[in-house]
């Protein structure tokens, strides 16, 4: 305030010249008077941008400092005084104006993380992509970024990530969303839990028929046929052949009334008894067929 008030004395004694001085000569006559900010707003204004730049840096006018860093091409020290001071929007700017789109992408991490992931994906970081997304609440582009990467514990790192983070839905309840990120993570066993809280048939059925091939994958046959039973005979039937569980095919088609085929499977695995038991339990006129 003192300042203020003895630069107003000074111009009083000459008379309000002040005013009617060129840009130049009024920042210096600021910066005799210690008016640090407003000396280096003249500066800017003269093209002088050291001399506003020292007068910046001195009022501490940090979002001024960064601007005459810029307009001296000292972008290196501007973005680092960007990051430092939290001015990332402007950091982000200038990072666009020299095209260093992955530092652009840094600073827009910060308050747009969506435009962020957009420049990494453009400079195939997408290790820093898929967080970028991850913090945007988009699970499902994080995953396809994750994927992408070609550092394998970078990928297993952020689907990690990814798997916590639907593990966070589905205990808030947001089961429908956490159904989505888990189908697209290959968790179907996590996924058919989000599909039973949320009581959708058809998606228990499809979840149930995705665990069956994925255990069909990993050759554990029998079990396949345990989760898809209940919604594709056929295919269990299949599944049951392959571990060639022939007794689990005959109750199968028992249970649809196949009474015919059943008994010519037991034929065929030359269980003569069961064929019997079969024979005179559902359908005596197969005996002498």
């Amino acid at each position: 305030m003192l300042r203020y008030i003895r630069f107003l004395w000074k111009c009083g004694q000459t008379r309000f010249q002040f005013f009617s001085y060129p840009s130049l000569q009024k920042a210096k006559f600021l910066a005799e008077n210690n008016l640090s900010f407003l000396a280096g707003i003249y500066y800017l204004d003269s093209k002088e941008y050291t001399e506003a730049a020292s007068c910046f840096e001195k009022a501490g006018a940090y979002k001024h400092l960064i601007i005459a860093y810029q307009k001296q091409g000292l972008y290196g020290k501007a973005i680092t005084l960007a990051d430092q001071k939290k001015y990332y929007e402007r950091g982000a700017a200038i990072c666009l104006h020299i095209h260093d789109y992955q530092k652009a992408a840094y600073f827009y991490s910060y308050f747009n993380p969506l435009e962020a992931a957009k420049l990494y994906k453009q400079e195939y970081c997408f290790y820093e992509a898929g967080y970028a997304y991850l913090y945007a609440y988009n699970g499902l582009k994080a995953i396809d970024c994750f994927r992408c990467c070609k550092n394998p514990l970078q990928k297993e790192q952020g689907l990690k990530e990814v798997a916590e983070f639907a593990l966070v839905l589905y205990f808030t309840k947001q089961y429908e969303d956490a159904f989505e990120l888990f189908i697209k993570l290959n968790d179907y066993y996590s996924a058919l839990e989000c599909a039973k809280k949320l009581k959708e048939d058809e998606l228990i059925k499809s979840t149930c028929l995705l665990i069956g091939m994925e255990e069909a994958e990993k050759k554990h046959y029998s079990f396949a046929a345990k989760c898809v039973e209940p919604f594709d005979t056929e295919l269990a039937m299949y599944y049951y052949s392959l571990d060639h569980a022939y007794e689990e095919i005959v109750r199968l088609l028992l249970t649809h009334g196949d009474y015919e085929k059943a008994l010519h499977i037991c034929l065929l695995e030359n269980d003569l008894n069961r064929a019997y038991e079969i024979a005179s339990t559902y359908n005596p006129t197969l005996l002498s067929s």
